[in-house]
């Protein structure tokens, strides 16, 4: 079986959001950040049409409105040889080749818990933001690769992808990292900077929640 990376589009949405739900599932801080969505989030995910998909919805409009955006995939061409569902893994890449003004707040939609949500996601969009002020980057946003289809090296490609963009504009790599998703990470060069702890307890969930914050310094 071979596997292919590619550029993703808005036909991909509900495959991306189908695998990022089973890959990630529920967890110890799903509850807390999305209380009204966890449960139903498999269902509606599994959807092929992305109008009845709340979060390919979610995703496509994200990809619209910002051009430095970048979806990319890896499918199995032999699955695709017999017509079945390709796409095995999936990233969504932010190449911010000019310095970016501030990530400005974000609004959390309907089934989210804003203030565990800002509390998490906001605060380490405060970290990014501090970090990168006044300087391009490149920025790792979402990987995911279907559980059936993991320890193939699709998720290696899909980063190795974004390792020669960064190369050729000389620009740095970053992302926020789970501690299961750390050691592929490392492999591919990126680095602990900081560690972002979050405390759930407030809403049920665990008083340290560690994510590793990771630069991939440019190769010259």
């Amino acid at each position: 079986m071979v596997l292919k990376v590619l550029p993703a589009t808005e036909a991909d949405a509900p495959r991306a959001a189908s695998i990022e739900s089973i890959a990630y599932g529920p967890n110890p801080i799903s509850n807390a950040l999305f209380p009204t969505t966890t449960s139903s989030a498999a269902s509606s995910s599994s959807s092929s049409s992305s109008s009845s998909n709340p979060r390919a919805t979610q995703l496509i409009d994200q990809l619209r409105a910002d051009p430095s955006c970048r979806w990319v995939k890896v499918i199995d061409t032999d699955l695709q040889a017999r017509g079945e569902e390709a796409m095995v893994s999936f990233a969504k890449w932010f190449i911010w080749d000019t310095p970016q003004p501030p990530a400005p707040p974000q609004e959390w939609g309907p089934g989210t818990n804003p203030e565990a949500c800002e509390m998490f996601f906001g605060g380490m969009r405060e970290r990014r933001n501090a970090r990168f002020a006044g300087k391009p980057f490149v920025f790792l946003k979402l990987l995911h690769t279907d559980p059936k289809h993991q320890r193939r090296g699709a998720a290696s490609m899909l980063l190795k992808w974004g390792a020669q963009e960064a190369d050729r504009l000389g620009l740095d790599s970053y992302l926020e990292a789970s501690p299961e998703g750390r050691p592929l990470y490392e492999k591919s060069g990126f680095q602990v900077v900081d560690t972002f702890v979050a405390d759930f307890s407030k809403w049920g969930g665990p008083a340290e929640h560690h994510t590793a914050l990771m630069v991939r310094p440019a190769s010259t």
